[in-house]
């Protein structure tokens, strides 16, 4: 009878075992997204921080546009530096920028010291470019480093697992870091380099402004490059760089094979 009892015990606790071992499987086999997620924001904030840094210094050395009004001198305000810091984040992924909607520069905004734009940092925007990409392929190599992805097609399903957090901080950059200009002389900046625009909108004919003029990111391109398109390719290039040898002989047996 023990030797019954102790039979239907070891089938009970096997039995019972079993759907344990198959839900535990099943997560191994899901994508890493919480790991990637890790990975992408440790990417995204050093890569933000970079640029904010630059801008920071270059914001120091910078000095605002001045005019004279009734004979007394009118010093107008630098744009945030931590806006400045997400248009030139943005613009090391391609960006595009809008002024009142009409396609602009980056240049086309006045008073602002985005390190990618601004002298005297003429090498800094090739720098924070660097940065900027071998930051996303690196979050792609470390992803599938750490789940030791079998091969290249698992490497790249890994890697790119850091994209949504790139996504989640290019849609906040392109709502939120936007600015307003309504002071006369940036008003007439702006409306001077973007040629779409027209001056009879937002000066009358003494000079005073009638209507301010947003300048930011253009939302699309900002979602599409900077948030989906770029880091993709980037951490895909990063997760293949893990399985260069099963790459190179995957393209070799295609080529042979032709």
């Amino acid at each position: 009878m023990a030797d019954n009892s102790q039979l239907e015990y070891d089938d009970d606790e096997q039995t019972s075992e079993q759907p344990t071992q198959r839900v535990a499987g099943g997560q191994d086999a899901d994508l890493p997204f919480k790991q990637g997620a890790v990975f992408g924001a440790i990417a995204v904030v050093l890569s933000y921080f970079a640029h904010l840094f630059a801008t920071i210094v270059s914001t120091a050395q910078t000095t605002p546009a001045t005019y004279t009004d009734d004979g007394s001198l009118v010093v107008t305000e630098l744009v945030a530096s931590w806006e400045a810091a997400g248009w030139s984040y943005l613009a090391a992924f391609g960006t595009g920028f809008e002024a009142e909607g009409e396609s602009a520069t980056l240049g086309d905004a006045p008073n602002h010291a985005a390190a990618a734009a601004s002298p005297p940092f003429f090498l800094i925007d090739t720098a924070l470019f660097l940065l900027t990409a071998g930051l996303v392929v690196g979050a792609g190599y470390a992803i599938a480093t750490y789940v030791d992805a079998d091969d290249a097609v698992g490497a790249v399903k890994a890697s790119v697992t850091v994209v949504p957090v790139y996504l989640v901080f290019a849609v906040l950059a392109a709502f939120l870091m936007t600015t307003t200009y309504s002071d006369p002389a940036l008003v007439s900046s702006v409306f001077d380099s973007v040629g779409a625009l027209e001056a009879e909108s937002f000066l009358n004919d003494s000079g005073e402004v009638t209507g301010e003029i947003t300048f930011g990111p253009a939302t699309m391109s900002a979602i599409l490059l900077a948030g989906l398109v770029v880091p993709a390719v980037l951490a895909a290039i990063g997760g293949v760089l893990t399985q260069r040898q099963d790459a190179l002989e995957t393209l070799m047996t295609k080529a042979t094979d032709r």
